[in-house]
């Protein structure tokens, strides 16, 4: 399958890999790389799970460094937040990607890094005061709460450990211990 590249406009050709997400199931990833440009677009759609309500809203509080290792699954349009460092990732096309806590903390401190090179005064002061907030949390001196809502049910967070997941169409929540999740 082809895909326009939204870049450039040249022919990308459209990848589809199968991925296995240990205590979720089986996911599709989405990969295109331009040859003209090199423009890298991903996305992810989960397979596996309760597909009667689709919007979730997943929330897991990070507390230690073990914590840094649980599975998210972030489709294009999943929304993350996290309250504590004031992040607030909004969805883009052919930005979906499987990672770690760790990796999606790693491209925070990406995007703050490349968003304070160029300010001075208060903005560079609150982007190290973020940045050292990030150490704390990776060190395992201090918690956070990560969210991802999804309109589409295509994104997750999966842990060992408890999670909340909001099922916005049924209006209920429930705890999930995953090791009983989806085998």
């Amino acid at each position: 399958m082809e895909e326009k590249c939204p870049i450039c406009g040249a022919t990308s050709k459209l990848q589809f890999l199968p991925y296995k997400i240990p205590y979720f199931g089986d996911a599709m990833m989405f990969i295109a790389v331009c040859p003209s440009c090199g423009h890298r677009s991903t996305d992810v759609m989960l397979l596996s799970g309760d597909k009667e309500s689709r919007r979730r809203r997943y929330e897991v509080e990070i507390s230690s460094v073990d914590d840094l290792n649980i599975r998210v699954v972030r489709s294009s349009f999943g929304r993350i937040e996290i309250p504590e460092l004031g992040v607030n990732v909004e969805p883009r096309r052919g930005e979906g990607f499987i990672t770690t806590v760790e990796g999606v903390l790693k491209r925070v401190e990406d995007a703050v890094r490349m968003l304070s090179r160029d300010v001075n005064d208060a903005r560079k002061k609150h982007a190290e005061q973020v940045l050292m907030q990030i150490e704390d949390i990776k060190a395992g001196n201090a918690s956070m709460k990560l969210i991802i809502d999804d309109p589409t049910g295509n994104s997750a967070i999966i842990s060992k450990n408890k999670i909340k997941i909001i099922n916005h169409k049924l209006h209920r929540l429930t705890q999930i211990d995953d090791k009983n999740q989806h085998g």
